[in-house]
């Protein structure tokens, strides 16, 4: 399905027809969806709620991913934009309404690359790449933040360069509710891992060493048994000094042990950007964006002893350049996007990049494609809401702004309504459908499905849970065909 702004409404219309999700009665027989039609629909369809502006002191070019607060809200970091140009913290509703939060200014910060995290005083805890406590407005190593979600900021804490310098990724609470993260650089240049507590002390830094890793680009995730894991940039293999090697995978434990478990080498994977994801299985899921059978990047599992094996490498047609990690989605298969994959010149790039799932036995397939009109080239990895659905936003420097005038989008993939049951009672046809709380939903029918329209059963249908149904009159046609419509 491509994401065409222009056609996004037809292409949806097109994709409930053929994917089977219409139902029919044909003289009082009921003729439901086959097994098969429904095992080959897509789960999750594309919806775009909101589109950032190149002008103004609002966010601009989020790159974060998001973190839904306890109100249902997502909260997120842009790394330009705000009234001083250094970013922002911004909130977003699921609709698509956006409202900046606090404006950093380099002395809290600036330039939030990691996005939030959300601990469990309910407060929002992110970093800063440079900024800090007297570092003047372009200055300083970059920070360790609290916010509130009425947008109460307080600095935590303020690298100083022998601690770390320079944080990428977000940050990681542990069970002792410390906050756990990683910076790209430090005292040799090669990058820490560090932990602080809720109130900004600074319990411990360890430094890289090369060989063992170097250059950490992302955050941390804890296990099942209670450590660290993640990823570094480069190092181990071929390290011949900062920001050279392949890269590696780690752990460390909560007092600072640190052990290496994979060397990546290139055909198992190069240089991964992002941090892992803990699946449902217990093992962590992960990516890079360079290396595997054809160069262009993997997706990978590995248990929690190191054993590593490759689920999928991109060959360019599936997309490439895999810079953001995956979310497992509600139906247990992962979710990811690439930077690059398909030509287009709408792209600055030549290319643009894609949305895909890969199951827990590496089949990949390609949810969506962007087009360059509503996005290009993502970078922000997907968060699992609690309706079910998967939101995120794209922030692309390299973005064409002619085309609409907007640098960021905030998009979900929502889960595709499959009608479950159809029943005739009275002259009554009843449907039911799987639905998630507050979608909005259109019911549909037809005489034909060789019909260019379809004709509403208003009034659309809000859902306050899982299932849905509707329940319809009809008068006058001896075949009607069914559909139902997630409305944006």
């Amino acid at each position: 399905m491509i994401l065409s702004k222009s056609t996004r409404s037809l292409s949806q219309n097109q994709f409930n027809i053929r994917a089977g999700c219409s139902a029919a009665l044909v003289l009082g027989t009921m003729i439901v969806c086959s097994a098969a039609s429904q095992t080959a629909r897509a789960e999750y369809a594309f919806q775009s709620f909101y589109e950032f502006p190149s002008s103004g002191t609002g966010p601009k070019y989020p790159f974060c991913r998001l973190v839904q607060g306890n109100d249902g809200n997502f909260y997120g970091t842009s790394r330009f934009g705000g009234s001083n140009g250094l970013g922002c913290v911004f909130k977003i509703k699921a609709a698509g309404v956006v409202t900046p939060l606090v404006s950093f200014n380099g002395t809290n910060g600036n330039n939030p690359f990691g996005g939030l995290m959300l601990a469990t005083d309910g407060m929002l805890y992110g970093t800063t790449q440079q900024g800090g406590t007297n570092s003047g407005m372009f200055g300083g190593n970059g920070t360790v933040f609290r916010i509130t979600t009425n947008g109460v900021l307080t600095t935590l804490f303020s690298f100083n360069g022998t601690n770390g310098s320079g944080p990428n990724g977000p940050l990681a609470q542990g069970s002792d509710e410390s906050l756990y993260g990683t910076t790209p650089e430090g005292t040799n240049g090669l990058g820490t891992i560090f932990r602080i507590s809720l109130g900004g002390s600074l319990i411990w830094s360890l430094s890289f060493n090369g060989t063992n890793g170097s250059n950490p680009l992302f955050g941390l995730a804890q296990g099942t048994d209670g450590d660290f894991y993640g990823t570094t940039g480069y190092g181990g293999s071929n390290f011949a000094g900062a920001y050279t090697g392949n890269g590696t995978v780690f752990k460390v434990t909560t007092n600072g042990l640190l052990t290496t478990l994979v060397w990546f080498n290139g055909a198992n994977g190069s240089r991964p950007y992002a941090g892992l994801a803990l699946g449902s299985d217990g093992n962590f899921y992960g990516t890079t964006p360079t290396g595997g059978t054809f160069s262009n990047g993997t997706v990978f599992k590995m248990t929690p002893d190191g054993t590593l094996n490759t689920l999928a490498s991109f060959d360019g047609t599936n997309g490439k350049r895999p810079f953001s990690g995956v979310a497992q989605g509600a139906d247990g298969k992962f979710y990811g996007v690439t930077s690059h994959g398909t030509l287009n010149t709408n792209s600055a790039f030549g290319e643009v990049g894609t949305i895909y799932s890969v199951t827990t036995n590496g089949v990949l397939i390609v949810v969506a494609r962007f087009d360059g009109t509503n996005a290009q080239n993502p970078f922000a990895e997907l968060t699992l809401a609690h309706d079910g659905n998967l939101y995120a936003v794209t922030g692309d420097v390299a973005r064409n702004p002619s085309l609409d005038g907007n640098v960021g989008l905030f998009f979900r993939l929502a889960q595709v309504p499959q009608i479950t049951s159809l029943t005739q009672s009275n002259g009554n046809i009843g449907l039911s459908w799987s639905s998630f709380t507050n979608g909005t939903y259109r019911v549909e029918h037809t005489s034909s499905l060789s019909a260019a329209n379809w004709t509403p059963l208003l009034p659309d249908f809000t859902a306050t849970n899982n299932t849905s149904s509707y329940i319809d009159s009809p008068v006058g046609d001896a075949e009607r065909y069914y559909r139902v419509r997630l409305l944006p």
